[in-house]
Parts: structure tokens; C-alpha cells; sequence
């Protein structure tokens, strides 16, 4: 009986004990809204390329809709409630879509060459074919023409790997969160088992290509030629490693949310451990500040804000989603990473230090940079993923 009392004992201080740790990391997640505020409206107050416009609304709609995002209990089915700015940034999305089904392209002197980038947003604009009904039609046929582009007219490479390129045939890590999540979103929408598939298998050939023996494991490089046979970017770019953790990661959480599941537990269960594959690789490079290099080999490795932002709302989602995979040391490595980010925050709300994604010459990414549209939705998207883990 003394033994039953002090095992219930022990038992109700740790739970105790982990209600005020929740409850305390509760309180600093609320003090932290209204920084939150300021990386959000600085992200919508910048010039969006397509990749950017797709990001920008999926962090959106993560942080202010969370119910309709992939990581949502059920997140293809209309709850009454309406996602209006996810929507707002579809609508744009739509309405410069280019002739040839890409989203987001017609701006400024049109069309950006990337045959993946415009799909970033096609997933928000899915969402309003089912949340919008008076423009259901319009919504549909966005959609619709987005992925006849990525499944009909993009290029190939030989392996059937979908083109990050419009012009040439190209591996590009950031490819795998721009295309493959929207052609799972479409299949577990349409309930397609052969989409889901479809997605799946670009992640894997994807990482055929790219994947490449670091010093801190298997990470990715970052651009390879199809048709030269030859690395444009051999590079460990943290953001394209990011990039391709975020995008596998949405795959399967998709797969998982629907009715086939269990027939592609096999491909969940690769999916996950690619992403931990990258995680552990990236967060073993992890700085003295608690952010990872911009690039750990073959490129300038100044810390980045914006993939350790990235990796980090990774990490919240697995241990969330995965704990059996994932256990505590990747959210405490997060926690490190947030620390850190949030603390770097300018009094503009802009994310501090970044890579610059846009200057000239090619490549773009070797230098710092002041402001970065991604960067801003990562920021975002870790905060979201950090709410969801502890239920604030």
C-alpha cells in the first residue's frame, strides 16, 4: 500500500511537473504574439516572387488557419469557417497565373523560368475550391491547370524526376517543398491514391539526386544539372536542406491524413526518416549562436536565421506528429533555435541574419541580405509549430 501511495505520489509530481513546464512555455508563446505580428506584416508588406507568394500563404494559413493546414486533425474538409487571408493571397496567386498553368507568375516582366515555383501556392489555392463555394469553379480550374503543368508539360529529367527549371532539366533541393506537397494535397483532396504516389516519388528521386555524404552526415546538395550531368551547386546550402525537410515532411503528413495510409506506411515511413536524416545533419552543425551555417561546405558560412527558422518548425512538427521517431532533443534543439531567432528580431520584425535570396549575380545566396520573404514565413512557421507542440 506505501508503495502504491508513493508510486502515485511520484507520478503526480511529474505530471505537475509537466503542466507547469507547459504551462510556462504556454505564457512565453502569448508574450512572443505580438512579435509575431510584426514578422507577419513585414512579410506581407514585401515584393513576392511565386515561390515566395506560395510561402508567404502557407505560413499564413499555418499560423492564422491552422485547422486547414496539412498538420490540422482534418484539414480537407470545409468547417464552416472561412480562411480568408490564406485566401487573399490565393486569389493573387490565381490571378496571375500564366497561360501555360503556373501560378503566381505574371509580375513585373512575367514569368520566372522555374517550373516548380508557381505550385507553392497551389495547395491554397485547392483550398479555396471547398471553402469558397461561390468561386468553387474558378478555384478548381487554377488548380486543375497548375498540376496539368506539373504532370504534362514541365520537363523531365531521365530519371522522371519533374524539372525545377522551365527551360532546362534541373534538380534543385527547394523543388521538393515547391511541387511535390501541392500533388499530394491534390490526391488527398480527390482522394488519389496515384497523386499521393505521384508526390512521393519526386521526394525520392529528388533525393537520388541530391544527396550527398557531409561532414555532419547525409545532407543535400544543391543544384544538379540533368543535362550536363554535372553540380551546379554542390554546396550544403542550409536553406535548400531546409527546403526539402519542409517539403518531404508535408508529403507525408498528407499521405497520413487519408484513407490510404496504411498502404503507404512504407513511404511515410521514408519520408519521416529523410527528414531526420537532414536534421540530424544540419542541427549537428549548429553554431555557438544556436543558428546552423548558411552553407556548411561549399559556400559562405555566416549563421542563417532563416533555415535554422525553417529546421526548427520541422523539429516541433515531428516530435508532434512522429514522438516515437523523434524524441526530446530535437524540440530542445528547437528551443535553442528559437531562442536565438526571436532574439535577433529587429525592431522592424524582420529576421536577423538572413541570406539574401535575390541579388545578382548568380548565385544568389552567397551573402547576407536585409530582407527575405521566406525568411519572414519561417519565422511564422516555427511559431506555428512551436504553438501546436505545447497546445497554446
Amino acid at each position: 500500500m506505501h508503495l502504491t501511495r508513493l508510486a502515485v505520489s511520484v507520478w503526480s509530481l511529474l505530471c505537475l511537473g509537466a503542466y507547469a513546464v507547459q504551462s510556462l512555455d504556454a505564457s512565453l508563446y502569448q508574450s512572443k504574439l505580438r512579435v509575431a505580428d510584426n514578422i507577419r506584416s513585414v512579410m506581407l508588406a514585401s515584393i513576392r516572387t511565386s515561390w515566395e507568394q506560395g510561402t508567404a500563404a502557407a505560413s499564413i494559413l499555418e499560423f492564422d488557419d491552422p485547422e486547414y493546414s496539412v498538420f490540422g486533425s482534418c484539414p480537407f474538409v470545409y468547417n464552416e469557417k472561412f480562411p480568408l487571408s490564406t485566401l487573399q493571397l490565393a486569389y493573387s496567386a490565381a490571378v496571375r497565373q500564366s497561360p501555360d498553368g503556373r501560378l503566381s507568375q505574371e509580375i513585373g516582366d512575367a514569368l520566372d523560368g522555374a517550373a516548380l515555383d508557381g505550385a507553392s501556392a497551389g495547395s491554397a489555392v485547392l483550398l479555396g475550391s471547398f471553402t469558397d463555394t461561390s468561386r468553387r469553379d474558378y478555384w478548381l480550374n487554377a488548380a486543375n491547370a497548375q498540376l496539368n503543368y506539373l504532370l504534362n508539360v514541365a520537363p523531365r529529367t531521365s530519371t522522371g524526376a519533374i524539372s525545377h527549371r522551365n527551360d532546362t532539366r534541373q534538380y534543385w533541393a527547394d523543388g521538393v517543398y515547391m511541387g511535390f506537397p501541392f500533388i499530394a494535397y491534390f490526391g488527398a483532396v480527390t482522394n488519389n491514391a496515384t497523386l499521393l504516389q505521384i508526390a512521393y516519388d519526386q521526394c525520392r528521386l529528388y533525393r537520388d539526386a541530391l544527396i550527398l555524404d557531409g561532414p555532419t552526415g547525409k545532407l543535400w546538395g544543391h543544384i544538379y544539372s540533368d543535362d550536363t550531368k554535372a553540380w551546379i551547386d554542390k554546396g550544403i546550402w542550409g536553406t535548400g536542406n531546409a527546403w526539402a525537410a519542409l517539403g518531404m515532411l508535408r508529403v507525408a503528413v498528407t499521405i497520413q491524413k487519408t484513407e490510404h495510409s496504411s498502404k503507404m506506411a512504407s513511404q511515410i515511413a521514408n519520408l519521416t526518416s529523410w527528414t531526420k536524416e537532414i536534421l540530424d545533419g544540419e542541427f549537428a552543425s549548429l553554431g555557438s549562436d544556436n543558428l546552423v551555417p548558411n552553407y556548411i561546405i561549399g559556400g559562405p558560412s555566416f549563421p542563417d536565421a532563416a533555415s535554422s527558422a525553417a529546421l526548427a518548425s520541422v523539429a516541433y512538427r515531428v516530435a508532434h506528429l512522429f514522438p516515437q521517431k523523434f524524441d526530446k532533443n530535437y524540440t530542445d534543439v528547437a528551443a535553442k533555435i528559437r531562442d536565438a531567432v526571436m532574439g535577433n528580431i529587429t525592431n522592424l520584425g524582420t529576421l536577423q541574419p538572413i541570406t539574401d535570396p535575390l541579388p545578382d549575380p548568380f548565385p544568389y545566396w552567397n551573402s547576407t541580405g536585409l530582407l527575405s520573404t521566406e525568411s519572414q514565413a519561417f519565422g511564422l512557421m516555427m511559431l506555428s509549430a512551436w504553438r501546436d507542440w505545447i497546445g497554446a
